[in-house]
Formats: C-alpha cells, structure tokens, sequence
C-alpha cells in the first residue's frame, strides 16, 4: 500500500498509528490521519492548518471527545487495524496525486483525500473547530499546481555543437604532466591484460602506484593500497562492471568517469583534466570494477569524494564563485536551470575579477543586469532545493572558456575566460542582456584585452580573442 509514500506521507502515518495507539483507539480512523498531517508540520496542509489557528493539542482533544470506544490496553502497531474509512482515504490519495499529474502520495494528497464528501466525520469536525476547510483546500491546491510546473528556460532547448569529449583521444584530453603519465602508465598496464579497452581498474591502479601525489598518502589513509586493490582486481573472472553499451577504446565505464572528470575540472575552475578530477569522476559515476572494489574495501565513497573536493573548493577558484552565485541567481527567479544570464550575474556578483571590472567599467551593474534579466526571462514558477542543471549553453559556454584558458596557458579559468565565451556565444540570453546595454562585442573585447595585458598574460593568442 505505502510503496508510492514519500517519507513525509509515511511520518504522517506513524504519527497516525501512534496518537490511536497511545489514546487507546481500537482502530486507526480518519481522524488520526488529520491529527498526523498536523503533527508532521512540514506539508502544505498542515503550516494553512496552522495558520487558521490549529494545532495538535487541540485537535487531540476533540477527537477523544468524538471516538469513545477504547481497548482496556495499549496494543502494538502490528496489531491496530485501519477503518474501512481511512483505507478508502489512503487509496483515494492516489487518486488525488493521479489528478494532480504526481505520481507520489504527499501529505497534501491526503489532506485532499480527507476532505472529500463522503468523509462526513471530518468535515464536520473541521466545520465545529471553525476551520474554513474549502479555503484551505484551494490554498493546497493552488500551492501543488504551482510546484507542479516546470520551469522552461529559453536556452533549454537551443542546440549546440556536441562536446569535444564526444570521441577523444588520451594525449588531446589529457595535457596535463599529472593526469597523461597516470593515463599513459595505464594504457601500459593493459597491454599486459587480455583486454582491448581500458577500464577504471587500470586507471585506479596507475593512482596508487603513484605515490609522489598527494592523493597516494590520502587514499592510503583511507586503507585503500596497491596491494589490497590487486588482491581484490585479481579475484574477479569479469569485466562486466565496465560494459553497457557496445566496446570502445575504453570501456563505457571509464568513458563516463573520463567525461565526469572534464565537466568537474570545468567546473572548478582548471584548464586541465587534473588526477584529482579524474578521481571525482570515478566516484561520482559509481559504476565500473574500479568503484566496486572500493564497496568491497569497505570504503565510504561520498566520504572520500569530499575529502578530495574539499580542499579544491577551500582554494575558492572564481569559477567556482561565479557559478554558485549563479546557481542563486537561479533560485532567487525560480528557475531550476541555470543559463548564461545566470553566468553574468555571477561574474558581476564575483566584483573582483577581470571579468567583471570590465563590466562595471563599461557601466553594467549587478543590479541593473538583474532588471534585464528578469524582464527576459521572468520568474520561474518554483524553487529548486535541489541541485540545479547548466542549460546547453552555459555548457558550450564553459568548453569556450576552458579553451580560452588555455590559449593563454592559464592553468585555471578566470571570469574573462566565462566572458570571452559569452560573447563567442552570441544567440546566448547573456549576451541579449548585454545588447540590451548598447554595449557590442568589440567594447568587450578591448576591456579584457587591456585588463589581461596589464595581468601579463602569456599574448602570443591574443588575435585569436
């Protein structure tokens, strides 16, 4: 019955079983399930139930006054029976989710389900506590349709040039010293395998045979080593860890961690694939011979992620800063992707960087490139707790400036870096943001072109701006 039950349903039924259970309630009745909707607190229903002046100590004594008959003992959870009447409300709050396009049972849904006509003990319980349940319920709903819809984003569905991690080889991904030795001593670790592609298991064991990184001392401390990895790579007859699609130079699983890897170096901040980053791409993919034997190993994953992310994020790259406060700036428009507007207003927000000195210099403030924003794009109809998506865009934006990186041999990517990609990017919403400022590329241009000289960057690609 509870296997489409988020976790605040679920909590609203144990509170549910637990209030019958302790008044000494024969069955779990409807009323029960009101009084656990309220206990919860958290759902839409139950802070509108609040607000019109309920609370659960006063509810709990109007339905001892209501339901009389009692056992002579508490009993066991296992052992209290649900009422005809609140199994139909528990089916029926799949038939209000149903209704609603949600293919869960919220709490709401069945705030919703008591609500109905032929749950006459509830609405007359509502209506003797002077609770405007028809009031309520609109509230609920209005609330529901709004988290319901999804925010479109102009540059959602704009096409763009597909990544160069598309096919790739190890010399032209990997340049950096670091990373290319790993990568290279791994190609040699397979040719004395049987094997054809190479996989995430050679890549870890060419990690751990490196012990001048600083990732040997961490992952040895983390009671991950060469010997026990062996032991446990040895034991396996299989491969099949690292296949889901047909077989490539390297196996579909390393192909992913590889890709993750780009994106997590994009992302903060370096200009090259560094063996750190590889790593993280590992580990946030969670599939290949190399991440099952860590499971074996007993080793805790997204601990170990962090104790390699951290320290990057400690160092506070400007790309890292600049694509956090984008996130915000999503969240603050209700949006759940984050586009290239998103992107300018981080590098405005950033305040310290090349980029955005030549913004202000050009009279573009934060505050007036979110008016212009706004007026594009709106707000979006709901905020998103969770982690929220590059637009293909903001995408293409970031390969841009990892190229622009490292034209001027620049081992991170800076905020004139993001900028150059916006104007490179020129159907972008950033940069109608810009045009909305009568300021053209070329302005741009020359701002970063005499902020870079003064930084002395490395000019012999300044041409190719």
């Amino acid at each position: 019955m509870f296997e489409r039950f988020t976790e605040k349903a679920i909590k609203v039924v144990t509170y549910a079983q637990e209030e019958a259970i302790n008044a000494k309630h024969s069955k779990l009745y409807p009323e029960h399930i009101l009084l656990g909707i309220l206990r919860e607190g958290t759902g839409i229903a139950a802070r509108f139930l609040r607000a019109s002046g309920l609370n659960p100590e006063i509810l709990r004594e109007k339905i001892s006054k209501i339901i009389i008959i009692k056992q002579q003992e508490k009993i066991s959870v296992e052992n209290l029976q649900f009422s005809s009447a609140t199994k139909k409300v528990l089916k029926e709050a799949w038939d209000e989710a149903k209704a609603l396009g949600i293919n869960y049972i919220n709490s709401e849904h069945l705030f919703l389900s008591l609500l109905k006509e032929n749950n006459v003990s509830i609405i007359k319980l509502l209506d003797e506590l002077d609770i405007d349940k028809n009031r309520i319920k609109t509230s609920v709903l209005r609330v529901i349709e709004k988290k319901s819809k999804v925010s479109f984003h102009p540059e959602a569905s704009q096409k763009t040039l597909p990544s160069k991690l598309s096919f790739f080889s190890i010399p032209s991904i990997f340049e950096e010293k670091d990373s290319l030795q790993i990568m290279t001593s791994a190609q040699e670790k397979l040719k004395n395998t049987n094997f054809e592609a190479l996989g995430t298991e050679q890549i870890f064991l060419a990690m751990l045979e490196d012990k001048e990184s600083p990732l040997y001392a961490l992952l040895e401390n983390e009671g991950i080593t060469i010997e026990k990895f062996q032991e446990k790579l040895n034991s396996l007859n299989s491969r099949k860890a690292e296949y889901s699609y047909n077989e490539c130079l390297f196996t579909p699983g390393t192909f992913f961690a590889i890709s993750s890897a780009y994106e997590l170096a994009k992302e903060l901040g370096s200009s090259s694939i560094k063996p750190e980053h590889i790593i993280l791409g590992l580990l946030k993919e969670k599939k290949g011979i190399a991440y099952e034997i860590l499971e074996e190993l007993n080793i805790n994953t997204n601990n170990l992620y962090n104790k390699i992310i951290n320290p990057i994020e400690k160092q506070k790259p400007v790309t890292l800063t600049i694509l956090r406060l984008a996130k915000e700036e999503a969240r603050r428009l209700g949006h759940n992707m984050v586009g290239t507007e998103q992107i300018l207003l981080g590098i405005l927000g950033e305040g310290t960087s090349i980029g955005a000195i030549v913004l202000k210099k050009l009279g573009i403030t934060l505050k007036d490139a979110r008016i212009e924003t706004e007026k594009l794009i709106g707000y979006g109809d709901r905020y998103s707790e969770k982690e929220l998506i590059f637009t293909p865009r903001v995408k293409k934006l970031l390969e841009i400036a990892w190229s622009k990186a490292k034209k001027f041999n620049h081992p991170r990517i800076e905020s004139e870096h993001l900028l150059l990609g916006i104007i490179k990017e020129k159907k972008c919403m950033a940069m109608k943001v810009l045009e909305n400022f009568g300021v053209d590329v070329l302005e741009i241009k020359q701002g970063i072109l005499k902020a870079i000289e003064e930084k002395n960057y490395n000019l012999s690609n300044i041409e190719e701006v």
